[in-house]
């Protein structure tokens, strides 16, 4: 199993801080995080929120390709419509150069009303949209002229360089929290970033991986988790922290419910407590304990820890945290 690390990159309303300090704070901790020897580390992508959430993944892949030298870096995730497939083309390939073949290119449609209305796109557009740039992106990155004709691309005798150095193009994840996008996962043959643990969700993936032809074991499939390795009470922790969990959690409960849509709303109220379900916290034996089943029984080949929240101090509390986790638990994930 591979494990990879995620940080939100958002400024949190209960700690005073610079952008920069911020960021170099999450750099830093990156770098750390190789060192520690995690696998892969992910950038995540979000627009228009004012703790400045998911600020420009090329920027800072650019960064950790000039900072790390043995992870694997990658987007978790390019919300995929909001971009023109071309120039996610260029700019992937680009960041596959620079560091070395390292590059895992992450998509998704996005679960937000206001990404889609600033850009002036229906969210309802969210599924077509994401089908033409899965289409587009390969044929881009071969280096050789095409055409496509699509709904809302439509590209004459067009060529991308350069090429990625990873060939025939950087590993594609898709991500999922239903079926049906997990189903578009299998269908493009792509690895699934699952961002659930129903299991209809993974079956459906996997339907629509043999239904496509692709071969049993041909594929990842990863799946995050909010996890604090301590030997403190996990009560304790959790009284000591949930105005940080509530930061995180509350956002997606917020912009999911904003569709309307009842397999992305979590279904809570908004309080700190009915986020406690989504903290794994507890020492080393309790939180691998806990992964077991869910590794095991959806066939996880990769698992995405979800850092500090924000709010912690990454060089204080958070990088504790993170280096017991190293200690404790990476091992044994790298077994499995």
């Amino acid at each position: 199993m591979r494990v990879a690390l995620t940080l939100e990159m958002r400024r949190s309303p209960h700690r005073e801080q610079s952008w920069t300090d911020l960021w170099e704070d999450c750099l830093w901790t990156f770098e750390q995080a190789e060192r520690l020897g995690f696998d892969a580390l992910l950038v995540q992508e979000h627009f228009f929120t004012s703790d400045g959430y998911g600020p420009s993944v090329p920027v800072f892949l650019s960064a950790l390709a000039s900072r790390t030298t043995t992870a694997r870096i990658g987007s978790y995730i390019y919300i995929a419509p909001l971009h023109h497939p071309l120039a996610l083309a260029q700019e992937t390939a680009v960041l596959d150069q620079l560091s070395g073949g390292r590059l895992d290119v992450g998509l998704g449609i996005g679960h937000s009303v206001a990404e889609y209305r600033a850009y002036g796109m229906s969210p309802r557009t969210r599924p077509s949209r994401m089908e033409e740039v899965l289409d587009v992106l390969p044929r881009a990155w071969s280096g050789e002229r095409f055409s496509y004709e699509g709904r809302y691309h439509h590209l004459e005798n067009v060529q991308v360089q350069p090429t990625p150095a990873q060939q025939p193009h950087p590993p594609i994840w898709v991500a999922a929290t239903t079926k049906p996008a997990a189903e578009r996962a299998g269908r493009h043959g792509a690895n699934l970033a699952a961002a659930s643990v129903d299991p209809e969700v993974h079956e459906a993936y996997h339907e629509a991986l043999a239904t496509a032809g692709f071969a049993p074991g041909s594929t990842r499939v990863s799946n995050p988790w909010s996890i604090t390795v301590t030997d403190e009470d996990p009560e304790a922790v959790w009284e000591r922290n949930k105005h940080h969990y509530f930061h995180r959690w509350d956002y997606y409960r917020t912009i999911r419910s904003e569709f309307g849509d009842p397999d992305l709303d979590y279904g809570l109220a908004p309080s700190p407590d009915q986020y406690r379900a989504n903290e794994l916290i507890g020492d080393a034996d309790a939180v691998l304990a806990a992964l077991e089943p869910h590794v095991t029984g959806l066939g996880l080949t990769d698992l995405v820890l979800f850092g500090p929240h924000p709010g912690i101090d990454l060089r204080g509390e958070g990088f504790d945290a993170l280096s017991r986790f190293a200690d404790e638990v990476l091992p044994t994930l790298h077994k499995w």
